[in-house]
């Protein structure tokens, strides 16, 4: 890249879901190695926001919570002319669409490559624009992109923005999540002294959508046999929604913390876990991003596990579910998901397979 075109402000547009922000924190890692001399901003949903903090990569987070490709605040389905209609006025009226176009970036980046983040860049006045070709429609916008490939790894896909942009840099694609020492101490707490043998779970039985969960019968059943073991210490987390979901009498061994935690005190209790049982959701990149052992437990509507976890995956979590291309055309039951996680627990090295 010339000098003339060095990155002097580069904005990232990741109005989406919290997995998907978390999946955009290699990028900017990079970024930084790259371009150590450029001001970064990351435009991310309000809801999002608290699992940047303290993330010394980043100099500037904007509040960016666009009404697309989003669980939070997209009301309507994504091609639709209502979000259609949505965008455009959060494009062209929104204070946040005016701040971001107030701070005359030099190159924006749409990771997620969508119409309506191609339409804010451009009204922002944003000389070098990136985009995804091939997703959502926004590279028509778009003077330089990545290619989509359904099977390639989503934050490695992000890193290739750093070569579109003329540059070459060595970065794990894994969430990035700084923790401090305060926050990792109360998370120790709330496990307790850890003895010997001791070995401690996390489950998160939430999802954005039904369908693409595991079900709530199946992670109560997963957890009533986790239980008879006395080694094992449970502690379940999510939304106060997910509250219900796994039903126990709380002592010592079981906790169920959904509603009580933060975005944060759910990342250090994890940091500092086991392994970790899941959907396919924040939790599992919350896992990825400390190199925990995870179970990714999909639900009836997702057809491939090897295509869910080359997309997802992180090297030392598995993925289980229907595989249709080999005649597995059904979900896991809570006896086979015990099976396949006591023995993760016993030998972690089979998840570096």
């Amino acid at each position: 890249m010339n000098r003339i075109n060095q990155p002097k402000k580069i904005f990232i547009l990741r109005n989406n879901d919290l997995g998907d922000v978390l999946v955009a924190t290699p990028l900017v890692r990079g970024l930084k190695k790259a371009f150590p001399n450029s001001y970064i901003s990351l435009g991310v949903g309000d809801w999002a926001k608290s699992l940047l903090f303290n993330n010394h990569d980043i100099d500037e987070i904007i509040p960016c919570s666009a009404p697309w490709h989003n669980k939070q605040n997209c009301r309507f389905p994504a091609n639709s002319i209502r979000t259609f209609l949505e965008g455009m006025l959060y494009v062209l009226f929104s204070k946040e669409s005016k701040y971001i176009a107030q701070q005359r970036f030099t190159h924006g980046i749409d990771i997620l490559g969508s119409r309506q983040g191609s339409w804010l860049l451009r009204r922002s006045k944003i000389a070098n624009r990136f985009g995804v070709n091939g997703y959502a429609g926004g590279e028509k916008w778009c003077h330089k992109y990545v290619y989509f490939k359904e099977d390639r790894n989503v934050a490695e896909a992000g890193l290739g923005f750093i070569e579109l942009m003329g540059a070459k840099v060595e970065i794990e694609p894994r969430p990035i999540i700084q923790l401090t020492d305060g926050e990792r101490k109360s998370a120790e707490n709330l496990w307790g002294q850890k003895h010997p043998k001791e070995r401690r779970i996390v489950i998160a039985p939430g999802g954005g959508f039904p369908e693409k969960c595991w079900g709530n019968l199946n992670y109560s059943k997963l957890t009533k046999f986790l239980l008879k073991d006395s080694s094992n210490q449970l502690r379940i987390i999510g939304s106060k929604e997910d509250a219900d979901r796994i039903q126990f009498t709380k002592t010592d061994q079981f906790m169920n913390l959904c509603g009580e935690l933060s975005l944060r005190e759910s990342a250090a209790l994890v940091a500092v876990a086991d392994c970790v049982v899941t959907n396919t959701s924040l939790c599992m990149h919350l896992a990825g991003a400390f190199n925990i052992p995870s179970l990714t437990l999909l639900g009836d509507c997702y057809n491939s596990s090897e295509l869910h976890k080359k997309q997802w995956g992180y090297p030392e979590g598995l993925v289980i579910g229907k595989e249709l291309g080999t005649n597995q055309d059904s979900i896991a039951t809570p006896e086979e998901a015990y099976k396949i996680l006591t023995k993760l627990l016993r030998d972690k090295s089979n998840l570096y397979l």
